[in-house]
């Protein structure tokens, strides 16, 4: 018995977490596959991306360089990047394979393996010339698969990949470092990163210059014992202009770098998330957000928000981990004007204690979204809807590239679409979003994409669907669903739940059917096999006739199915679908009277309730 009991905890269990799913996996799918997609002339493993100002997106392959121009992507040049030395034969990656695309110095620039020695070459005139600054070396690592991070800012340059350790043994040692610019060349200490995974850089611009600050995302071995985690999600924090140190031991180190662990999780729920996957920094309408894309170690996602102003609070408040210092005059990362330099005793203090006592929690101390399913990308984009409140849409992307449509309304998450817009199956590679023409550019290893995000094609089946998308991109206007963003004036919109379809015959269930009514059942030997499809993931399906409910059917099964043997209520039998508290009918079937009647069942559902009855 007592085994019996823990199957059906377990059991219950299990249904929680599928219920759960229910209303976090997308409400509707749209299959917009190559409406606006090209594929590339041939798979590239290792394929990197770069979307311009000019509305031109390059991508870089083996030896290759694509420039595809978005509004007519059939039409494109390709231009040739060979290594120039081929000494490494029999080794994997005896070739060039672009690993950086930019405008470095005014110049479009590719850097490249060159065959294990990177290096960098710019655009002159449709033929490409080596680059020969010292460090375009640091610019591209030696393989493809090398984990690295660049950040260009305006005319100065940034990179995280290894160089040789200061006193010339062959120790390769990980640094965030400062390549190029016109303030001091510095970077962080040899022991301020450990094993390092980068995930993303930025730049987090001030109307004082001053205290311009650079932020660094990493995932990185735990030495500490606060936490059991072997690895750690962090962010670290610079000041873009610092001077160094007075300090002629530490004078080209950055004084001013300080780090803290990310925390992603419900400290209600005890749910974390530990694993940082992507970072989206939303310079937004009402204010500077930072999306955190994490995951736990049953590959379940979570996204997290932090305010940039959080950040900052914490960097300036938290003490030192392992510090008993109090008496600083300078507070270590302190952002001092140039060409002021920091004190040695503050330089030395964050040398030797560089990370934080306090931990970078989200906003609410709680996830943004969660899922089962497992993403590798983020974007995050705004916009005013018709009641003229400002939401959040976020995109979260799969690796082989299905995007989830999430938009952050007042009670909650929700997940309202699934968009799948590659033609062919390849590893995601590259997501980029056009904040001014709300469109995500995506790219694969063998496809690229356009997305805009006011398309509404998937809702355009009637004034019902639209509003009930709640899609803050979308609106009934003119007898279609249509963008906001194209359309003034009288458009129907349902992101509160207080606005309707004004149309009355939009309140009959029959003129709101998204399928064709009088479908033939399915028979056989005087049993009728009723079929619903059932396309909304968020609503509740049941069988009905008249006013006899008939059955019900789990959402997240594509159909909806009702057995009936021998026909005891002749008559109409509607698949009714329940969302926001109204229904309607989807389609019906007209079943005639028989001779011998027997309930109509759901066959499962009444075998497992007798074996539950028995059992008892």
């Amino acid at each position: 018995m007592k085994q019996l009991v823990r199957v059906l905890l377990n059991l219950c269990a299990l249904l929680s977490i599928s219920l759960a799913s229910i209303w976090t996996d997308p409400r509707l799918t749209h299959y917009g596959e190559g409406e606006r997609s090209f594929p590339l002339p041939k798979e590239e493993a290792h394929a990197f991306f770069y979307l311009s100002e000019d509305n031109s997106l390059y991508v870089g392959g083996e030896e290759i360089l694509y420039h595809f121009n978005l509004k007519a992507m059939k039409d494109y040049k390709n231009y040739t990047i060979k290594a120039e030395s081929t000494r490494c034969q029999g080794r994997p990656y005896c070739k060039n394979d672009v690993t950086f695309v930019g405008q470095l110095l005014g110049k479009l620039t590719v850097c490249g393996t060159n065959a294990y020695s990177p290096g960098c070459w710019v655009m002159e005139n449709e033929t490409f010339q080596k680059l020969t600054y010292s460090w375009a070396q640091q610019l591209a690592p030696r393989t493809p698969v090398d984990n690295y991070n660049i950040l260009i800012s305006g005319s100065e340059v940034y990179s995280t990949l290894a160089r040789k350790s200061n006193n010339g043994l062959s120790v390769m040692i990980t640094t965030f470092r400062k390549l190029y610019g016109s303030d001091q060349l510095l970077y962080t200490g040899d022991t301020f990163l450990r094993r390092p995974k980068f995930v993303k850089s930025l730049v987090v611009e001030k109307e004082d210059k001053i205290q311009n600050k650079i932020l660094l995302f990493f995932t990185e071995d735990n030495t500490e014992s606060r936490t059991v985690e072997k690895r750690l999600p962090m962010v670290a924090q610079l000041c873009k202009s610092e001077s160094g140190s007075v300090s002629a031991n530490t004078r080209n180190v950055f004084s001013t770098a300080l780090k803290s662990r990310m925390i992603c999780g419900n400290q209600l729920t005890g749910q974390y998330y530990p694993h940082l996957q992507d970072i989206y920094f939303l310079q937004g309408k009402t204010g500077n957000v930072i999306f955190g894309l994490f995951k736990n170690a049953w590959d379940h996602s979570a996204v997290c928000s932090y305010e940039v102003e959080d950040i900052e609070l914490l960097f300036n408040t938290s003490s030192l981990f392992g510090s008993s210092r109090k008496d600083l005059k300078i507070r270590p990362g302190t952002c001092l004007p140039p060409p002021q330099m920091t004190p040695e005793e503050t330089s030395e203090e964050a040398s030797n204690y560089p990370e934080l006592t306090d931990w970078l929690w989200p906003s609410g101390n709680k996830t943004v979204f969660q899922n089962l399913n497992l993403y590798s990308k983020i974007v995050v984009d705004e916009i005013t809807a018709v009641n003229q409140k400002i939401y959040k849409v976020l995109l979260l992307a799969t690796d082989d590239g299905t995007v989830h449509k999430v938009v952050e309304l007042e009670d909650g998450a929700l997940n309202i679409l699934n968009v799948i817009p590659f033609k062919q199956k390849g590893k995601l590679q590259f997501m980029e979003l056009d904040p001014k023409e709300h469109v995500v550019y995506m790219g694969t290893t063998r496809e690229i994409s356009v997305l805009p995000l006011d398309d509404c094609t998937a809702y355009n089946t009637s004034c019902t669907d639209c509003v009930r998308s709640r899609d803050p991109f979308c609106g009934w206007v003119e007898g279609k669903c249509e963008s906001v963003l194209k359309h003034k004036g009288s458009i129907v919109q349902n992101l509160e739940q207080d606005a309707a379809c004004k149309d009355e015959k939009e309140s009959t269930a029959e003129s709101t059917s998204l399928y064709l009514k009088g479908n033939r059942p399915t028979s056989s030997n005087g049993v009728y096999f009723l079929t619903c499809p059932t396309m909304l993931k968020h609503a509740t399906y049941m069988w009905k006739n008249g006013d006899r409910e008939m059955g019900k059917c789990d959402p997240s099964n594509d159909i909806c199915e009702l057995i009936v043997n021998e026909v005891s209520y002749p008559g109409e039998y509607k698949c009714i679908v329940k969302e926001m508290e109204t229904e309607r009918a989807l389609l019906k079937y007209t079943l005639p009277e028989s001779n011998s009647a027997t309930k109509p069942q759901c066959l499962w559902l009444l075998g497992l309730t007798i074996l539950l009855l028995v059992l008892a």
